[in-house]
């Protein structure tokens, strides 16, 4: 949904975070657990909302994700996320606004730094596009559960 209409609903994630309470209460680590890993998650990702780097439904995915995984696993998923999300906003950048998009962007960049003013984006310029980025998320997401399930590899002790 997130890369056709570039919205993640609302009932899709917090639907999540209920869930993921009632299992670590009953069959996992404990409630403290899993909220431990929504306030750290919301504490972590909500000034990227706020700057208007990430929208308001990837925030609520990454705290379903936190909820269910802890805090620790959120961080090497928001890891893994962000690698795997880099070629993808450029692949999508190059798709929708070509050479002239990208060309445009670092120009207005230079003359940001050289005039120490800032200049918006214009239409059909790369920084100006939204680009979806759940998917991302939900990847590294998955990346890094199966790495640390089976012990393959773990960025957090």
């Amino acid at each position: 949904m997130d890369l056709s209409r570039h919205k993640i609903p609302n009932w899709l994630t917090l639907s999540f975070i209920p869930l993921a309470l009632a299992f670590h209460a009953v069959f996992g680590q404990g409630p403290a657990f899993a909220l431990s890993g929504l306030l750290y998650s919301f504490i972590l990702l909500f000034p990227f909302f706020v700057f208007r780097v990430l929208a308001g439904g990837d925030i609520k995915l990454g705290m379903a994700i936190a909820t269910f995984t802890g805090w620790q696993v959120f961080l090497e998923a928001l890891l893994y996320g962000l690698i795997i999300g880099l070629p993808l906003v450029l692949i999508l950048a190059w798709r929708r606004v070509g050479w002239q998009g990208f060309k445009a962007t670092f120009s207005r960049y230079g003359i940001i730094l050289g005039t120490r003013r800032y200049l918006a984006p214009v239409e059909n310029e790369m920084a100006g596009l939204k680009v979806p980025y759940g998917p991302a998320l939900a990847l590294g997401a998955m990346l890094a559960v199966v790495l640390n399930k089976y012990q393959i590899f773990t960025l957090v002790s």
